[in-house]
């Protein structure tokens, strides 16, 4: 059996931060891989910011100095005078990180000064320039862009901004700029110490992120020794607490097995050997299960069994639960000086899947295993349902896993002008040509776990019809029990951009618990859905309940309505629910509305809304008008 880590297994956050701190490392790796790439784009940022100044007032002197219509190239080759006034103002430019500012001009591959702001071993006019490279030249002719770039083998250079001058679209020259080994060594400083603070980032960073896997892997570690019986390689009680709703139950058969006539053994020989044998019968179970099976010791000498349907078959289960029982009959434990015989009785349940919760799932194998006390012990009892019923769970099973769902809808109508107010999503399963309905299906699942996954395929179902309709509103009828549910809870949360077109109506029963339906009811409230009470007056609510309920619709059972034109006492009834919901400003949705005279009694009771088939019976979503 597959024990090491099975917790990490059973929680899905401790998979969220593992592939966060995957994608740091990665991150982390990738960032350092590139360091070099990022140190010259720093260079560059650096060197750019240096030549910020210098780059954009050279911009606007070579403006003034290349006028559009004269060759600014020719003219200063002739004319002293504008040669002169041009260096001039190239020498503003100057500063004490300048080494050197001139100007050069191509012709046939080659290099001249044009201008030049030295006062000592300048370059004349049309003397010959030899640069150790002329890739920058060229590059900067074909893009039209400056250059900046390190010199290494000038003396006192530093590093070179090269800038083109441009006329009539054209790269005619270039302004160099030759910086000084002082201000580069300034810049340099400053790479360093940035990169140096990457540097310490990342050291810190990976601090951080192997203390953040030593943590996880010590609390793991931790919650392993809590959870793990050393003696027997199996899980304990504690595992099962800790785990208890994230347990996946339905996907395994589960067993409870209980040693017979224990109590017996520990006063004969002393709780300390009843240790030793309680270890030995774990191990005798454990190696007949597979490595995806769960043994849970539950109390003392009783232990779960969590069987994975996927590896084993119904069939091999049984067998699993009868070899068990073999095996620990016909095996002798040893006890220092003695050997003892133990029996095992066993309460297994089978259709696991069918079930509400794991406690549901628990009780029934307890009661199976209640069971075999009154077939003598050291037997196999399965818990089962009456046949028909079961036959019909899993009949209903096989249709909503199926997708057999259908919706049809049904208007809720303003009593007063007949406009639509909203359709009420009425649930239907196909079975061949047959259809199943809502007082056939519900019932038959009530207390399984297949009623709340019917209530999410509901939601989803009449969300998507949301989506596809903007002009549509829609309620959906949900169980006190499924407004408890957090997966419910997580999907309606998740769905709150349609809240505004999706109303819930709360279905009735007599085990509802007000004040914590309340706390859902808020919640739901608060991402913008509207609230009612189904078919209210049918027994298990009361007005004490409605104030405490946050609620913008009452549904009024047509058993009270279809009475309400010809019975006194129903009137009466409907009448005190209609002002009292008038007061407390809840809307009223009078159902069963079959005839005009149950219309014009709710119109002389100010009811604002009615439902019934005096508007209309409930339609596949096909057959809607939406045309208004």
């Amino acid at each position: 059996m597959n024990i090491n880590f099975i917790h990490l297994n059973k929680n899905k956050h401790y998979f969220i931060v593992f592939t966060f701190i995957i994608m740091i490392f990665v991150l982390f790796l990738y960032f350092y891989k590139h360091l070099d790439n990022y140190e010259n784009r720093l260079k560059n940022i650096l060197l750019n910011h240096a030549i910020e100044i210098v780059d954009n007032t050279s911009a606007n002197i070579l403006d003034d100095m290349v006028e559009e219509n004269l060759d600014f190239v020719k003219l200063n080759l002739i004319n002293s005078e504008v040669r002169i006034k041009n260096e001039k103002s190239l020498s503003l430019l100057l500063n004490k990180d300048i080494e050197e500012l001139y100007v050069l001009f191509p012709s046939k591959n080659h290099l001249f000064f044009l201008l030049d702001t030295a006062k000592v071993d300048r370059g004349e006019v049309g003397e010959l320039f030899t640069p150790e490279s002329m890739k920058p030249f060229t590059k900067i002719t074909e893009t039209g862009e400056k250059i900046t770039y390190i010199q290494n083998g000038i003396e006192n250079i530093g590093f070179t901004l090269i800038k083109p001058i441009i006329q009539n679209k054209k790269v005619i020259a270039f302004l160099v700029v030759d910086y000084s080994k002082e201000s580069l060594s300034f810049l340099s400083k400053l790479l360093t110490m940035n990169v140096n603070s990457i540097n310490i980032a990342l050291f810190f960073i990976l601090i951080i992120f192997l203390f953040i896997i030593y943590y996880l892997f010590y609390r793991n570690y931790i919650k392993y020794k809590i959870y793990y019986n050393p003696n027997t390689h199996t899980l304990n009680k504690v595992y099962l607490n800790e785990n208890y709703e994230k347990i996946e139950f339905e996907k395994y058969y589960v067993a409870l097995a209980d040693l017979d006539f224990f109590k017996r053994i520990n006063t004969l020989y002393g709780r300390k050997n009843g240790d030793i044998l309680i270890n030995s019968v774990i191990k005798t179970i454990n190696v007949l299960l597979k490595k995806d099976d769960m043994f849970i010791e539950y109390s003392g000498e009783s232990f779960l069994l969590f069987i994975l349907k996927s590896k084993t078959s119904e069939k091999e289960f049984r067998e699993l639960m009868d070899t068990i029982c073999l095996h620990v009959e016909r095996k002798s434990f040893r006890l220092p000086n003695r050997r003892v015989r133990l029996t095992i009785s066993i309460g297994a349940l089978l259709e696991t899947d069918l079930e509400k919760s794991l406690q549901d799932v628990i009780h029934k194998a307890d009661t199976a295993l209640y069971e075999t006390k009154h077939h003598g012990r050291n037997c196999v009892v399965f818990f089962d349902e009456t046949q028909s019923l079961r036959l019909y769970r899993n009949k209903l099973k096989e249709l909503i896993e199926s997708d057999k769902l259908v919706f049809h809808y049904q208007p809720i109508v303003n009593i007063y002008d007949k406009s639509i107010h909203h359709y009420e999503a009425l649930l239907r399963i196909e079975d061949g040509d047959n259809i199943i309905f809502p007082d056939k299906i519900l019932p038959s699942l009530e207390d399984s776990h297949l009623y709340s996954y019917l209530s999410k395929r509901v939601i989803e179902f009449n969300v998507k019809k949301l989506r596809e309709n903007k002009k549509m509103k829609i309620s959906i009828n949900l169980s006190s029990d499924d407004l408890l549910n957090e997966t419910i809870l997580l999907l309606l949360a998740e769905n709150s951009d349609v809240s505004d077109r999706l109303h819930i109506e709360i279905l009735e029963n007599k085990s509802i618990d007000y004040s914590r339906v309340e706390i859902s009811l808020q919640k739901l409230r608060m991402f913008g859905y509207k609230i009612a009470i189904d078919d209210f007056g049918t027994g298990y609510a009361n007005m004490g309940h409605l104030l405490n309920l946050s609620i913008d619709f009452l549904k009024i059972d047509g058993s009270l309505i279809r009475e309400i034109h010809h019975s006194k006492p129903a009137y009466s009834l409907v009448k005190s629910l209609a002002l009292f919901c008038k007061k407390n400003n809840i809307k009223v949705i009078a159902e069963f509305v079959e005839n005009e005279q149950i219309v014009e009694v709710l119109k002389e009771l100010d009811i604002d809304y009615g439902q019934g088939w005096y508007f209309s019976k409930a339609l596949p979503y096909d057959e809607l008008d939406f045309s208004d």
